[in-house]
């Protein structure tokens, strides 16, 4: 399915059960934001989102504790899942989805290599979906490729809490 389905079938999914979502961006710089506001009557669930490319960012704003990043780096399941936890808390949505890469040609570290993408999809007192993903190609493809993977994981994760 494309990716503007996707969106539209995430709009309707959150309408239905009247829930809100927010995003937490790091290497998509708001892209996942961008798809789910492109529907319309987005207002109606999508409360905004934070992008929060600088380390400071992440802590300052969405509360990221700085063991977290020192002890996993600032590309890892627990970033994202932090990020996610930041951005429903500051937000009050009901969902949230984070996302913390390294996505173009260069980058990576000690803790995560060139390539590497976290996506978190969480909601309020529900287990997290995480999920990594290594993208390599073109910047431009690796990021259309992590909006559209992050989209289709809040499809599928908010289907199933209401199942």
């Amino acid at each position: 399915m494309n990716q503007k389905l996707q969106t539209e079938k995430l709009g309707d999914i959150l309408r239905k059960v009247k829930l809100t979502i927010s995003t937490a961006e790091s290497c998509t710089a708001g892209g996942v934001g961008a798809a789910v506001a492109s529907v319309d009557g987005a207002s109606d669930y999508y409360v905004g989102g934070a992008i929060c490319y600088a380390t400071r960012l992440k802590e300052e704003l969405l509360g990221v504790s700085h063991d977290v990043i020192s002890s996993f780096g600032v590309v890892s399941k627990e970033t994202a899942l932090a990020m996610n936890e930041g951005i429903r808390n500051l937000t009050k949505s009901d969902i949230a989805i984070s996302t913390t890469g390294y996505a173009g040609q260069n980058g990576g570290d000690e803790f995560a290599e060139n390539g590497t993408v976290w996506i978190c999809v969480a909601a309020n007192n529900h287990q997290p979906y995480l999920q990594k993903i290594m993208v390599e190609n073109d910047r431009k493809t690796n990021l259309q490729e992590v909006v559209r993977t992050a989209i289709d994981m809040a499809v599928e994760y908010v289907g199933h809490l209401h199942e």
